[in-house]
């Protein structure tokens, strides 16, 4: 299915009868063409109109509506920031494995005191 503009099938359309006319030579099927209306035009030529002038009506949100989504959102970011105390636990205990804190007796050593 070809996806095209309403402008782009009004002007198929008047083309297609202007051919009918002229070429074909029957100007009934071309004044048929012209009073066909641009949806059933394209639906036949199976066109999708990408700008349709029918349009969806969005249902408007409430107070309500948007005080239970702040709310939903606040829940969100305190278990987001749980999860991240949590996950920073997690590393500085991975840290401390990987590289441990020096002892005394280390630090005597690097500073020559244990000779």
């Amino acid at each position: 299915m070809k996806r095209l503009s309403r402008e782009q099938i009004e002007g198929r359309k008047e083309k297609a009868a202007r051919f009918t006319e002229t070429v074909l030579g029957d100007s009934e099927r071309a004044q048929e063409i012209r009073d066909e209306s641009v949806e059933d035009y394209a639906g036949r030529r199976r066109f999708e109109i990408t700008n349709p002038t029918r349009r969806a009506i969005m249902a408007r949100k409430t107070v309500e509506d948007y005080r239970a989504e702040v709310a939903d959102l606040k829940d969100e970011i305190s278990d987001l920031e749980q999860e991240n105390e949590s996950l920073q636990e997690q590393l500085d205990q991975v840290a401390d494995i990987v590289s441990p804190e020096e002892s005394e007796s280390d630090e005597e050593d690097e500073n020559g005191a244990g000779e």
